[in-house]
């Protein structure tokens, strides 16, 4: 399936869900916020938020410091 992840080309192995794609990146569980076309998708959703051929992903990792 191809998408567009953080303005980039990518091919994901497995047509799924958010946390399948996460996981396929490595980034699991990891804190991060996801925005799907334009949408964020909370954790709680991101098992059952499906994706589709040409969708774009944008991941933010949360940093904490002062």
């Amino acid at each position: 399936m191809k998408l567009t992840v953080n303005g980039e080309a990518y091919e994901a192995n497995e047509p799924g869900s958010v946390t399948a794609l996460l996981e396929e990146m490595g980034i699991g569980a990891r804190a991060v916020v996801v925005v799907l076309n334009d949408e964020v998708i909370p954790a709680s959703s991101r098992t059952t938020c499906g994706l589709r051929e040409g969708d774009s992903v944008d991941l933010f990792r949360l940093v904490g410091g002062g």
